[in-house]
């Protein structure tokens, strides 16, 4: 990893050529155009799962065994009758 000035950094990986086939297939499909935009892309996905992530781990750790609430507006499933029977 290079440490660039202006607060930026160079990462790097190397892939196999069949992942970044598809890599640029799904890039066009999304609208991406070159390479840094496609890790860019990958980078906040991932950022984004973790943080998602972290929020679970949070809610369950809060709430332990207990089942934790719905959030407001939603309301719990009502069994159908069908399941019922």
């Amino acid at each position: 990893m290079a440490v660039i000035p202006g607060g930026t950094e160079v990462w790097q990986a190397r892939i196999s050529r069949d992942l970044a086939a598809q890599l640029q297939a799904d890039s066009e499909v999304l609208g991406l155009s070159g390479r840094t935009e496609i890790v860019k892309a990958a980078l906040q996905l991932l950022h984004q799962r973790a943080a998602e992530e972290r929020m679970a781990r949070s809610v369950a750790e809060f709430y332990g065994d207990e089942e934790p609430p719905l959030p407001i507006g939603v309301v719990a499933e009502e069994p159908d009758d069908a399941d019922a029977s």
